[in-house]
């Protein structure tokens, strides 16, 4: 809930939907993943009837003024590296970019004083200017994924079997080549683990927040990679997961696993506790 509102009750289909920072390693990477790949993996009516029906999801882009395939975000809401930061900057931050170029960020136009108010837009140009943008967007392409940790102990390579045996690895695809890129060419050819299909799939009533973005429904989610989780802790200090942080470790966030995810959780329920140690061992280790 909201409370102490500014501007009055909030409009009566206002969609509220809380969310924790996704991670920021390896985009680069996945932005390089080429597309035909990515689709090449969608089955949105189900039709090899395995329950997983993994689809793309379609967003405006505004740089090339046409639809693209989404990719970053928790519902894979923007195309690439760029646009996810040029969001980011206008969203969280109220900060103009050439691609978004509105000095009053969100702000509505029920809002006088906020888009009064002072802002760092000079005549000659955004508040964020295109160089400043252009090494932001670097930065955010080439944070590196993390070395995996204890990839070669028992405990974990017999959690990684059982993680693709209960069906887990059905929508974390575990690894892809990237292609050609122009954005960095130094990231092509590359194999990549970051266990992810980057398609949406329906999670079920329990994880909906019935927001849609772009084509994907209040009850679809983007397959959240899981390269670097076991060092969330460290990085962020909490291990609060899915995309409203209601999971407290890597258990609840299987458990909460509902609708497409739903039989690769129940088989996780009836693992031996020992098997199931040794899954989350292997996931902490990615």
């Amino acid at each position: 809930s909201i409370t102490d509102l500014g501007y009055g009750p909030l409009h009566r289909d206002t969609m509220i939907s809380p969310r924790v920072a996704p991670q920021m390693i390896g985009l680069g990477l996945l932005e390089a993943i080429p597309e035909a790949d990515i689709l090449a993996r969608a089955d949105p009516d189900d039709a090899d009837g395995d329950g997983i029906s993994g689809r793309a999801n379609r967003v405006w882009s505004l740089a090339r003024n046409r639809l693209a395939l989404g990719r970053f975000g928790w519902k894979a809401g923007t195309p690439d590296v760029h646009e996810q930061t040029v969001h980011a900057f206008s969203g969280d931050m109220g900060l103009s970019t050439a691609l978004l170029p509105d000095v009053s960020g969100e702000c509505s136009i029920r809002q006088p004083d906020c888009r009064a108010a002072p802002h760092g837009a000079s005549r000659k140009g955004a508040e964020v200017p295109n160089n400043l943008l252009r090494l932001v967007v670097f930065y955010s392409r080439n944070l590196a994924v993390p070395a995996r940790r204890n990839a070669h102990a028992p405990e974990v390579r017999r959690g990684g079997q059982i993680f693709a045996d209960i069906g887990c690895a059905a929508c974390h695809t575990p690894s892809h080549v990237t292609g050609e890129s122009t954005a960095s060419p130094h990231l092509a050819g590359q194999t990549i683990w970051p266990y992810t299909d980057l398609l949406l799939h329906d999670m079920g009533d329990g994880l909906a927040d019935n927001r849609p973005e772009g084509r994907a429904n209040g009850r679809e989610w983007r397959t959240a990679p899981l390269w670097g989780i076991g060092l969330t802790k460290v990085v962020s200090g909490h291990t609060y997961f899915l995309h409203d942080g209601r999971a407290r470790n890597l258990k609840e966030a299987i458990l909460w696993h509902d609708g497409e995810g739903r039989a690769a959780r129940d088989r996780f329920t009836n693992l031996e506790k020992s098997d199931r140690e040794a899954l989350i061992a292997f996931v902490n280790s990615l």
